[in-house]
């Protein structure tokens, strides 16, 4: 049989296969009735040609069905370039028309100039006409197909770029052939004859770009275990075909050992492959190679995530039950235990669903613990029972004894930044035959590492929590400690003069009205710390009597430079606590006269703007720098003070942002300050 027949024979038959399983499909869109179009005609064309190599004549209706051919798969790049331009923002519309328009063109042209070589096609050899033609649907082709792939939205091009590295092979090879005639106006009989090996071989990228798309994969089921045995002979045959050349090999050059040593070369041949053939292992990877690229995948991703989500995200339940109903429910699992690392070492249970709550621990250090941390493997019990190898190739791994009284079916780790944080359990599951393989347990550990992130992040808000109310507990303490100093200096100047005025009956009435005052004061700290809170009980406050009451205390503290007061309004009430609002107002004329010389001066100025109570603190002070002011003045335990905690003014700004209020500070160095405190009217 002629070379030329044998090829193109070989080429119908591929494109008659490719055909056949592009119908078993239902969806039927413009693009897909293109592709079933072009396949055919290129099922017809090769077909034409081996007939007529068959039959030893020529007809030029070949050379039409080339054309019909050609122009078929055209029209099927155009519908994808057309597809390709929609997702084009900056491509006009008009560029779809224009190709359009030039495939019509094409046509007129083709036909005509079909119609013009007719007598040239009698005699068997392709005319310049003819031939020009062929080359041009070369050059067309390998365009277009570039122009699609440059316009494909780049998360879309792993879908095509097999079928363009088809089409454009295909093209390519005609423009070589078709060139080399138009230049020596005949054809070059190897390059005629190699052109059917040539399509066939280029039908399987077109097929497997055809299959990566869901709209057009073919619903054609071939047994897995099938496929599993082709895999396994045809490695096979690859194999006996590499070691039967090696042992030739031996033969011709090995001298007189050349027989002794090929039939050692061909035992070893066979025990090996014997050997590899009756592995477990090996043959569980090749399953695992087999079902990962040629069958598409078992769960609908989309729809797992979301249920996943769904499930842990929402409900009434504690995390604990969420994260074991999200991981069971994956694999249809009836019940499960949680299990988490605690502080002393051990792994306990501490949620179970449908399963018993068991009451022992698990050290950190025991051999299961150490497999799930170094390996993150999803450990199927009865297979460990079966098949223990498959597990101690990856390490040492034994069972506790709790885990075989309950007899569960799967352990999933819970892994964290490389870390195991737990692991859960899960019973077996309800389905009849239900088998765990790969794809079960990728989506698990993939799964129960978010699982383990929300558990970190549950025990992290939970820390949190704690740090904050150890915080208030805290900050309440040191606002206490802070209003004690002033007790302690207002008691350590009544200590100071008692021996010079204990006759003095002024003296004493003012060391009464001094200590109730006291008293006073550290009963309502105790109220604080008693309640956990850092705000007295608001009530209706006229703030200026309150600051009148403020400048009598300086002056009765004969503290300098004595402030002065100057208020816009007779009266004005706002909501808060008197006794916390006079405490930081002293507050901030204390520091004003720690920062001010004696001779210096200290206003107090009130105003009412947009509702607004407006009260500023005027020192000319030696004043803060733009950097203290923006850092370090509103933290606590900051001050420009020799002395003090430096937490009157962080004390001030809380409690004003308490009550809803704002303050702003204008401060240079040698110039002094003014604190300007804004606060809401009753």
């Amino acid at each position: 049989m002629a070379i030329e027949t044998i090829s193109y024979t070989i080429s119908a038959f591929v494109y008659l296969v490719f055909f056949a399983v592009l119908l078993t499909d239902k969806h039927r869109g413009r693009t897909k009735q293109l592709l079933l179009a072009a396949t055919f005609m290129s099922t017809v064309w090769t077909a034409s040609i081996s007939v007529q190599t068959i039959v030893g004549a020529y007809y030029p209706i070949s050379q039409f069905f080339e054309i019909l051919k050609n122009l078929a798969w055209l029209s099927f790049i155009i519908s994808m370039l057309s597809t390709a331009y929609a997702h084009s923002v900056s491509t006009s519309k008009s560029r779809d028309k224009v190709i359009r328009s030039f495939l019509v063109v094409f046509v007129v042209i083709a036909l005509a100039i079909y119609a013009l070589t007719q007598i040239e096609l009698q005699t068997g050899v392709e005319g310049g006409l003819l031939i020009a033609v062929h080359l041009l649907a070369a050059i067309t082709g390998i365009v277009l197909v570039e122009q699609l792939y440059r316009n494909m939205p780049s998360e879309q091009r792993w879908a095509i770029k097999y079928l363009c590295l088809g089409l454009v092979g295909s093209f390519t090879y005609n423009f070589y052939m078709y060139s080399d005639a138009l230049l020596y106006q005949r054809i070059d009989p190897v390059l005629w004859q190699t052109r059917g090996f040539v399509e066939a071989l280029l039908v399987p990228l077109i097929a497997l770009s055809v299959s990566k798309d869901p709209l057009w994969s073919p619903e054609i089921f071939i047994s897995r275990r099938v496929v599993f045995h082709t895999t396994t002979l045809l490695a096979s045959a690859v194999y006996l075909l590499f070691m039967g050349f090696a042992g030739y090999y031996v033969q011709e050059f090995g001298g007189s050992w050349g027989p002794v040593v090929q039939a050692f070369f061909l035992f070893f041949t066979i025990l090996v492959l014997v050997l590899f053939l009756a592995s477990r292992r090996i043959r569980a990877r090749v399953k695992v190679l087999v079902n990962k690229h040629f069958y598409p995948y078992k769960y609908d991703y989309r729809e797992e995530w979301l249920r996943f989500i769904r499930t842990i995200s929402f409900g009434d339940e504690h995390l604990y039950r969420k994260s074991i109903k999200s991981i069971a429910q994956i694999i249809e699992s009836p019940g499960g235990m949680l299990w988490l690392r605690q502080e002393n070492g051990f792994f306990e249970c501490v949620d179970a669903w449908k399963m018993p709550l068991l009451k022992v621990r698990e050290p950190a250090v025991s051999s299961m613990v150490r497999f799930l941390e170094d390996n993150e493997f999803v450990i199927s019990i009865d297979e460990f029972n079966n098949e223990p190898e498959v597990y101690n190739r990856l390490g040492y791994l034994e069972l506790p004894r709790w885990v075989n009284e309950i007899s569960p079916w799967l352990i999933v780790p819970l892994i964290h930044i490389n870390r195991l944080i737990g692991f859960i359990i899960l019973d077996h599951s309800t389905v009849q035959k239900r088998h765990f393989n790969w794809e079960d347990s990728d989506l698990l550990k993939t799964a129960a590492r978010q699982v383990a992130s929300y558990l970190e992040q549950l025990e992290a808000s939970v820390a949190l929590a704690e740090a904050r109310q150890f915080e208030s507990f805290n900050k309440i303490s040191t606002y206490i400690v802070h209003d004690m100093k002033n007790l302690v200096a207002q008691l350590s100047l009544i200590m100071s003069n008692a021996e010079k005025h204990k006759h003095n009956p002024l003296f004493m009435e003012d060391v009464i009205h001094t200590l109730g005052n006291t008293v006073h004061k550290m009963n309502k700290m105790l109220n604080v710390v008693t309640s956990k809170t850092g705000s007295g009980k608001a009530s209706n406050v006229d703030v200026i009597p309150l600051l009148q009451e403020l400048i009598r205390l300086r002056e009765k503290a004969n503290s300098k430079p004595m402030p002065v007061l100057s208020c816009e309004s007779l009266s004005c009430d706002i909501k808060a606590d008197k006794d916390q609002l006079l405490a930081i107002f002293g507050h901030l004329v204390q520091n004003a006269q720690d920062a001010t010389p004696d001779d210096g001066k200290i206003s107090i100025i009130q105003s009412v703007t947009d509702e607004q109570l407006v009260i500023e603190f005027r020192d000319t002070g030696h004043g803060m720098d733009e950097d203290f002011i923006k850092n370090q003045l509103f933290r606590p335990f900051k001050s420009t003070k020799g002395k003090g905690m430096g937490i009157g003014v962080y004390e001030t700004k809380e409690i004003i942002h308490a009550l809803g209020g704002s303050i702003d500070v204008e401060s240079s160095p040698g110039k002094g300050s003014c604190f300007t405190i804004k606060l809401p009217k009753a």
